[in-house]
């Protein structure tokens, strides 16, 4: 009598859900996992936006909410307080704060410094500065200042060419301003991304060979998380992964859909947008190469100790 009794309770319980127009997709979507995530302002952020609109994430059980994040500085302390889940920021920024004692990890790349450059040092047409060592006692623009992947870049340089950081003047340019400054002759040099670096080759400044490779192979902006997240919440860290890889192959068998989202999500000019080259998508983290630019950062200066691997990849991060 009382299993009879039950069954009766679960039949009228689940004719209350039907009559109330509750469907089992509803019921479904309301246990989805939310992950709040700060996108990067600029770009390579496309996927985020192509797993929203194929299915991926859903399919994963989250719900991802997007929102235009800031500097890497800015969008590494909202992470720490407690105000998002992932955020987008660049590799440089992620070793700091790791050896910092800051509890984040890398979870996703998003793009590799590939093979064709979207940063290097330029100058002006009528520059007379040929090589690296004619930057000695120059003033540099860098996005961020000597404190970014650009300025370990040109240390880098300097150092083969048997100068030192010293031997330069870094200037800590906005993005916008540095091709206006280097036409001015307020600075010599330049080291522009994305977007000004293509500006700036448009308006023939010279590109100084040898200082691109220093970078190559290393990641441009990534997915970081709070250690205390992707423990919490593996599960939702390993379908969000999941899901992104998804979008990445979507991604790069479709540009023209990168195209739309840049046009939906940027205020890039138009033009830029239909001829700009869309380096591919890649989930996983060139190691080696990664782990050689933390000792050299700790070798320069930029950070106050060594940092192992393990101290700024999350385990789980594609390979």
């Amino acid at each position: 009598m009382k299993n009879m009794t039950s069954r009766r309770y679960v039949l009228g319980m689940a004719a209350a859900v039907l009559a109330a127009g509750i469907l089992p997709g509803t019921m479904a979507q309301a246990a989805e996992t939310v992950v709040r995530v700060l996108r990067s302002p600029v770009g390579t952020f496309q996927g985020l936006y192509i797993a929203e609109q194929q299915g991926y994430f859903k399919e994963a059980g989250l719900k991802v909410e997007i929102t235009v994040g800031g500097a890497p500085s800015q969008n590494i302390a909202q992470l720490q307080a407690g105000q998002t889940d992932l955020i987008m920021s660049g590799s440089f920024d992620v070793v700091t704060a790791a050896a910092r004692g800051l509890p984040v990890l890398a979870v996703l790349n998003t793009q590799d410094q590939g093979d064709v450059p979207t940063t290097g040092l330029l100058v002006p047409p009528a520059s007379t500065i040929k090589t690296v060592a004619d930057l000695k006692g120059k003033a540099v623009g860098l996005p961020g200042g000597a404190q970014s992947t650009q300025g370990l870049m040109l240390f880098r340089v300097l150092e083969k060419v048997g100068m030192t950081k010293d031997d330069v003047r870094v200037v800590n340019l906005p993005f916008d301003a540095m091709i206006e400054s280097a036409e001015r002759g307020s600075v010599d040099a330049i080291v522009p991304i994305g977007m000004f670096y293509s500006l700036a080759e448009a308006k023939k400044f010279r590109v100084i060979d040898g200082v691109y490779p220093e970078i190559k192979g290393s990641p441009a902006v990534i997915f970081v998380s709070s250690k205390s997240f992707v423990t919490e919440k593996a599960d939702a860290m390993k379908g969000f992964v999941a899901a992104m890889l998804k979008a990445y192959d979507y991604g790069n068998a479709h540009p023209d859909v990168i195209r739309e989202i840049d046009a939906a999500q940027t205020k890039m000019p138009p033009d830029y947008i239909k001829t700009r080259y869309i380096a591919p998508f890649t989930g996983a983290f060139q190691r080696e190469i990664w782990v050689k630019a933390a000792a050299d950062m700790h070798r320069f200066g930029f950070i106050p100790k060594a940092v192992t691997e393990a101290d700024f990849i999350w385990s789980g991060a594609p390979k």
